[in-house]
């Protein structure tokens, strides 16, 4: 009884009201700074990421970081005043930390991590502050240093340890650079252009698939009215099976390795039924990017959120190596310790935001065998600590329901699908010498498995829109995929894989 009514609760949060009649809003989680380096020396950095407290108003201006006050509202003040700050000492600190970042090795200047105008910064965290009755993070108070090219967490390590001695600044932390959480598969060619969709298993029925095809028959159900943009590297828009994009953000990397890997994750949710090739699970969804070679991962996020709008999907498919859980994996030693990109804060603040937008966000749990329950991540994983509203996925074999020797697990891990043999597009080993007619057979990782759940999210959401419900709440969809699913086998912990045919019916008869 408890479980229906949470399925069938869709309407927004109202913020309590104070003794003054005032809107509270639940406070936003603190922030633990780490008291010992979390990553291995050696593991490469793209970036220093330096957050300050909350009502502080630290603003660029004229090129130069400041502490606003004039500008800052009765609200900041209160937030500020939480953290003991008072205007002098913020204003110490931010002189120190700018002589520290100018002295450090970086390899341009340091600037705002999220890009967009500060107007649009403001009035997003409000309107999402209204609709979730939650604080949210100001994230015009997030700075980046970029380092140079190849430097390692070890050289960086006494400015974060600098950063985060200071009051006035809420966390500090190297960013790892990031990658495709996919897995290297084997090949299997056969000549292109002809019928691929036959060896889709993940569209067939459960158990062995999440059943696309039954999904097909219900209105709504191929993802018609539904926007989804791809969060990562680089994709093939020219390929022969790929829809046009509704929209193409940020800057691609250049090499075929990132464009292969984005265009086989959209090949899984949107691929055209044209009779040939491959056949996505939500291919009357409409499909974007936004690449992340010039801006950080945090930035892309919020840029995609805003471009799909709420019912919309947002997928993040990279991962990054966390702190060091394990000494060794069983398998993949290579990405050994990759963790999903939430475990960063200013990625969890974009992605808690764009779910109290009303945005899905499916976010790959990551290839690096850990769990993520390990106390090494600090509550990062734990959601009675901090939930950012992601439905975060998990990797099975394509045969059975357990977790592939390399996914991460643990209690967090809401939902999994196949880590491996996924027929879609790109990389050729199925099919194609040309790019643009490339199909692959060995799509893996949870890379695979992230845009099968994207896929099933984009489903029932046009099923919702076609039915005249409107956009379903994102921790609604994810309890739905968690409730209604396949149940996994053995004992590390990835969640049920989505069954469409049993949360459809679910899902309309709110």
């Amino acid at each position: 009884m408890a479980r229906a009514m949470v399925l069938g609760a869709c309407l927004l949060a109202a913020p309590a009201l104070g003794a003054s009649g005032v809107k509270v809003l639940e406070p936003r989680l603190s922030t633990v700074k780490p008291t010992s380096p979390e990553l291995d020396a050696e593991t490469p950095v793209e970036r220093v990421v330096v957050k300050f407290q909350e009502g502080t108003r630290v603003r660029l201006r004229q090129g130069f970081i400041r502490a606003m006050s004039g500008e800052r509202s009765q609200d900041e003040r209160g937030r500020m005043a939480r953290h003991g700050l008072n205007d002098q000492r913020l204003e110490r600190d931010l002189g120190d930390a700018q002589r520290e970042m100018k002295r450090s090795r970086r390899w341009g200047t340091p600037g705002r991590l999220f890009r967009q105008e500060e107007t649009d910064l403001a009035q997003r965290k409000q309107q999402a502050e209204e609709r979730s009755g939650k604080e949210m993070a100001d994230l015009d108070l997030y700075y980046e240093v970029p380092v140079e090219p190849g430097m390692t967490a070890a050289e960086v390590q006494e400015l974060v340890d600098r950063l985060n001695a200071m009051d006035s600044v809420e966390i500090a932390y190297a960013e790892p650079v990031m990658w495709a959480a996919s897995v290297a598969g084997e090949d299997s060619r056969v000549p292109a252009s002809a019928r691929h969709d036959t060896r889709q298993g993940y569209l067939d029925g459960a158990p062995a698939g999440i059943d696309a095809r039954y999904a097909w028959t219900v209105p709504g159900g191929r993802g018609a009215g539904v926007k989804l943009v791809d969060v990562e590297g680089a994709w093939n828009t020219r390929h022969e099976d790929l829809p046009t994009f509704f929209h193409q953000g940020g800057t691609t990397f250049t090499d075929t390795e990132w464009r292969d890997h984005g265009t086989a994750v959209l090949g899984v949710v949107a691929s055209q039924a044209n009779g040939y090739g491959v056949t996505g699970i939500a291919h009357e969804a409409w499909v974007g990017s936004q690449g992340i070679a010039t801006q950080s991962m945090a930035s892309a996020i919020h840029q995609a959120a805003r471009a799909v709008g709420r019912g919309g999907v947002v997928l993040v498919e990279l991962q990054a190596p966390g702190p060091r859980a394990v000494k060794t994996c069983a398998c993949n030693q290579s990405q050994c310790n990759s963790v999903p990109l939430e475990y960063w804060r200013a990625n969890f603040d974009a992605i808690a935001q764009a779910t109290a937008h009303g945005v899905h966000v499916v976010e790959a749990a990551g290839n690096g065998g850990v769990d993520l329950d390990d106390p090494v991540y600090r509550g990062a994983f734990d959601r009675s600590q901090r939930d950012s509203g992601a439905i975060l996925v998990g990797a099975s074999a394509s045969t059975h329901h357990a977790p592939t020797c390399w996914t991460n697990h643990g209690s967090r891990v809401d939902v999994h699908s196949w880590g491996e043999k996924v027929v879609t597009l790109g990389y050729g080993d199925l099919a194609g010498a040309n790019e643009n007619r490339a199909y692959t057979a060995t799509f893996s990782g949870t890379s695979s498995a992230a845009p099968i759940v994207a896929g099933a999210v984009a489903s029932l959401q046009g099923a919702a829109l076609a039915s005249g419900q409107g956009p379903v709440r994102p921790r609604v969809m994810r309890e739905l995929l968690r409730a209604t699913g396949t149940p996994q086998t053995g004992t590390r912990h990835i969640g049920p894989q989505p069954d469409l045919r049993r949360a459809l019916p679910r899902l309309l008869a709110r």
